[in-house]
């Protein structure tokens, strides 16, 4: 905490975007989590698509793909909803601590400015230290949010390839005249 009180309210900043980072990340890959779940077990999503299919059979083969693949896509964006946010987190984070560089280098400069000739380097030390503190948090929190983005949008992409693969699996078996229960 003595960190993040030295490099002020670009800190206090950096660690609310780590928050929500965070909550985030955990109510998404929960809730992705879950939805794989259900898919595997034809609930969920899959449910919705396999309804789709099954109240559009009269329709041919490929335009009933088109609209298979049309919810399904609305299916995944409502799924990763959010996930953006982290996106946003982890472009904004090194700007954010760029600033804070930036402004501990000027208030440095300004107590060296004040002591007129006689400059201690130990203050001026201690106003880049603090400068830099700001960098390295913004960086820590960018590459977090990194990784969590992309790990989520991995996660999204399997789950909408098991949806993928079961809708033509369920299209395949309506075209060719194989019921549900025959498979």
């Amino acid at each position: 905490m003595e960190w993040i009180d030295k490099s002020g309210i670009v800190g206090y900043c950096l660690m609310v975007i780590s928050i929500g980072a965070l909550g985030i990340f955990l109510e998404r890959f929960f809730t992705i989590y879950r939805e794989g779940l259900r898919v595997k077990k034809d609930k969920g999503i899959m449910a919705r698509i396999a309804t789709i299919i099954s109240e559009n059979a009269h329709m041919d083969r490929h335009s009933l793909e088109d609209l298979v693949t049309y919810r399904a896509e609305d299916e995944m964006d409502s799924l990763s909803s959010g996930v953006g946010l982290l996106r946003l987190a982890y472009s904004i984070s090194p700007l954010l601590g760029l600033l804070g560089t930036v402004l501990g280098m000027i208030e440095a400069f300004k107590d060296v400015a004040i002591m007129g000739g006689a400059v201690k380097p130990a203050v001026l030390a201690s106003g880049i230290w603090v400068a830099l503190l700001t960098t390295a948090e913004g960086l820590i929190v960018a590459i977090c949010s990194f990784l969590m983005y992309h790990f989520l949008q991995f996660k999204t992409m399997r789950v909408g390839k098991m949806v993928e693969k079961k809708a033509q699996y369920t299209i395949l078996g309506i075209n060719n005249g194989i019921s549900e229960s025959q498979k």
